[in-house]
């Protein structure tokens, strides 16, 4: 069995990681050992959160840990930490992104919301974006592959024409289906004010591209 103290190359170090779970976690920590704080400063300049950062390297080494069977070689790992840990930062500002968005939509809307406490606002704010995600899951494939893009993504029209392998018009038909599907469902579910939803998805379908 192999103890880290006996690790003295890269090619040691990848066959230690695929061994046996005991030798494998003497493995992980070199790598964590010698990639963490690369990492966090490399998550750092994306998203400009030191604990965010931290977070999001420790959540790929996760990741690592359970695809570890799946690498040949010290520089696939690195490839793999680094890739994962861009990937994990993009999706949270995208996500940031859209909370913004949506934020700024319903302060801009109407007296009702200037009228609310901050406590309100939030758990109003919180229960709509909730509701919007669960519903978006519930849209038929096509209008929810193109409803992502197109509103979480950010994609135009036509690089989402290219990405799915339809035409634009179709990418059209499939956003207005899925926002009228959204609004429909969003209103019987009378989380908000008539007025609010009506503003913010006419709002979206108004976006241009």
């Amino acid at each position: 069995m192999m103890i880290p103290s006996e690790i003295n190359n890269e090619v040691q170090l990848a066959a230690a990681f695929r061994d046996e779970e005991q030798v494998a976690q003497g493995a992980l920590g070199l790598l964590w050992k010698n990639n963490y704080k690369s990492l966090v400063y490399f998550a750092n300049q994306l998203v400009k959160n030191d604990l965010l950062s931290e977070d999001i390297v420790s959540e790929t080494f996760a990741k690592l840990w359970a695809l570890r069977h799946n690498f040949d070689n010290v520089p696939s790992i690195r490839s793999f930490l680094y890739v994962t840990v861009r990937n994990s930062c993009y999706d949270h500002l995208r996500s940031q992104e859209i909370h913004t968005r949506i934020h700024k939509e319903i302060l801009y809307t109407s007296d009702y919301v200037h009228e609310m406490n901050r406590d309100d606002y939030d758990m109003m704010y919180a229960e709509y974006i909730q509701q919007l995600y669960v519903q978006v899951r519930e849209l038929p494939e096509r209008c929810r592959q193109v409803f992502n893009l197109y509103f979480f993504d950010r994609l135009t029209t036509r690089e989402i024409a290219e990405a799915l392998n339809i035409s634009e018009q179709t990418v059209r038909n499939q956003k207005t289906k899925a926002v009228a599907m959204l609004k429909s469902a969003l209103l019987k579910k009378n989380i908000l004010p008539v007025a609010l939803l009506l503003h913010f998805f006419a709002v979206l379908c108004a976006v241009e591209d």
